[in-house]
């Protein structure tokens, strides 16, 4: 084998490296990263057993730590993601949690390997090689966050790595 050959075999194996961790790693720890600004959402387990919220995140964009959920909607039959901004505690109503909610989607999974798109995998179960988050870039710019940043995030979060 020669040497532009052993190159190219490491630098195949180093492309493969990120998905292998993955693929190790449960959703619940996992750290994504979106490539044009760096903003990290990093998966937490969910907040307990008799809560609808499926799985828990945070974020920080700018200097903002924000919380997020996911919550399966049985009506859609879908992962429904929510990123919060200082949303009041306790009894509150429809209006508050709207003006505190930064972005509402559905949340996708992606294999890289093959490009199929899937709904979120559930808590338990190895982590997606990416994640889809559409509209989330937009939504963070039109929020009073956007007016800080020079570039809002993209919708493609690529797996980072795995929280110990």
């Amino acid at each position: 084998m020669g040497a532009s050959s052993g190159t190219s075999v490491l630098l195949a194996v180093l492309a493969l490296a990120p998905l292998a961790e993955a693929a190790e790693c449960r959703i619940e720890k996992a750290i994504y990263r979106e490539a044009e600004t760096g903003v990290e959402l990093a998966f937490k387990p969910a907040s307990g057993e008799n809560t609808p919220v499926t799985h828990g995140f945070v974020t920080t964009i700018g200097k903002t730590k924000l919380d997020g959920h996911v919550l399966y909607d049985p009506e859609i039959e879908r992962p429904v993601g929510m990123l919060m901004n200082n949303c009041p505690e306790g009894d509150v109503t429809g209006a508050d949690l709207a003006a505190c909610t930064v972005w509402k989607g559905i949340v996708y999974g992606v294999d890289t390997a093959t490009g199929h798109i899937d709904l979120l995998p559930p808590e338990g179960t190895n982590a997606p090689d990416a994640l889809l988050l559409p509209g989330f870039g937009p939504a963070v710019m039109a929020s009073p966050l956007g007016k800080s940043l020079d570039a809002g995030p993209w919708d493609v979060f690529d797996f980072k790595e795995c929280a110990a």
